[in-house]
């Protein structure tokens, strides 16, 4: 099983979904981490219940969640992706309701016809779309503002992101989760950028 000890243990599992080697690395982080939970593996979703989710959306979904969907289905990544009947607009849910208290500004409130959920961050009420016609990714604050941010360009580095930071349940013996956190934080810093890292993970920073 997949431990880490150091830094230089943290699997890089692609830079692009479909990659050489990339089903191979990702296996090794999902496969630990149900192993780590005690979880079973998920079945891959199949080019019919894809389909069907995009007939339903009136949008395709981005290359590489589609791959993703018919190589591991709905594995766990470290958050949660959703299951095809919740996957939605954005605008359609209750969450991006202006009578909570959301503000939208202007440019928000142009993007917010375009998104489509697919991913819940963290299991606090915020949420990962893509976008229906550039598929670049996007983060729904419901706390803060800006409510809505362009995070990642493709699906890929959403979802690299996730399997880097899941590995810090896969902590060794001769370390410890803070130490895996840190490493971890310092690899997607150099990814995205300190602002976009902190928005994402509530991260305030390490001495």
């Amino acid at each position: 099983m997949l431990e880490i000890n150091n830094k230089e243990d943290i699997i890089i599992p692609f830079d692009k979904i479909g990659d050489n080697d990339w089903k191979i690395k990702t296996s090794q982080i999902i496969e630990a981490l149900a192993t780590n939970w005690n979880d079973e593996l998920k079945d891959p979703i199949s080019t019919t219940e894809i389909s069907a989710l995009e007939t339903r959306l009136g949008t395709t979904l981005p290359e590489g969640l589609n791959i993703f969907y018919q190589t591991f289905g709905l594995a766990n990544i470290g958050e949660e992706l959703q299951d095809f009947n919740t996957i939605g607009w954005l605008k359609d849910t209750g969450a991006a309701d202006p009578e909570y208290g959301l503000d939208f500004t202007p440019e928000e409130s142009e993007l917010l016809p375009h998104l489509v959920t697919f991913s819940d961050c963290l299991g606090n009420g915020n949420m990962f779309c893509f976008h229906s016609e550039t598929k670049e990714i996007y983060f729904f604050d419901h706390d803060e503002t800006p409510n809505i941010i362009k995070m990642f360009s493709t699906v890929d580095e959403y979802i690299k992101g996730c399997l880097i930071f899941a590995q810090s349940d896969l902590f060794g013996e001769n370390t410890t989760q803070d130490d895996v956190d840190k490493w971890n934080e310092e690899i997607i810093e150099k990814l995205i950028g300190k602002n976009k890292l902190r928005k994402w993970r509530y991260f305030s920073g390490w001495k």
